[in-house]
């Protein structure tokens, strides 16, 4: 496996990749509309634009093929973590975090990174040191999520 930060070329492939996951595991946690409005904001334009307003993106490439991606909203939050469903719990997440986090800890030092984890990802999140900062949240575009932080020490720590 090889991790690797993403291309702008690669938008079209990221955005088929985390569009079809969502719709797997996310989509029966959320309304006929949340489901939408989430997939909207996975769209070839929108990763763009992420990428484009400095939203790094971590690829994790099997045989060429993406099997995990990561996304940083700077300067703290995890906008995006899939890795591809027969690869789950193989290390690829945990991975691709750990390229998140060290992207975090060296622009910001100590920090708190915070996440809004789908539902069925909760567990996950708490495996990284996650906790709950808050109760479960349905937002204006009917997207379901609980909001979870962790402190993040410095590198020199």
């Amino acid at each position: 496996m090889k991790v690797r930060l993403a291309e702008k070329s690669e938008a079209e492939a990221i955005s088929r990749f985390v569009s079809e996951l969502a719709v797997t595991h996310i989509g029966s946690t959320l309304q006929v509309e949340g489901l939408e409005n989430l997939l909207r904001s996975m769209d070839v334009d929108s990763t763009i634009t992420r990428m484009t307003d400095g939203f790094p993106h971590w690829v994790a490439l099997e045989g060429g093929a993406i099997v995990g991606i990561a996304v940083v909203k700077p300067p703290s939050h995890i906008y995006h973590l899939f890795v591809r469903s027969d690869r789950q719990r193989s290390g690829i997440g945990r991975r691709l975090m750990n390229e998140a986090l060290w992207f975090i800890s060296d622009r910001c030092g100590r920090a708190t990174v915070t996440v809004n984890s789908s539902l069925n990802a909760v567990d996950a999140y708490r495996r990284f040191g996650f906790r709950n900062a808050g109760d479960e949240v349905v937002d204006g575009a009917g997207v379901r999520f609980q909001p979870m932080s962790r402190d993040l020490p410095s590198r020199s720590s």
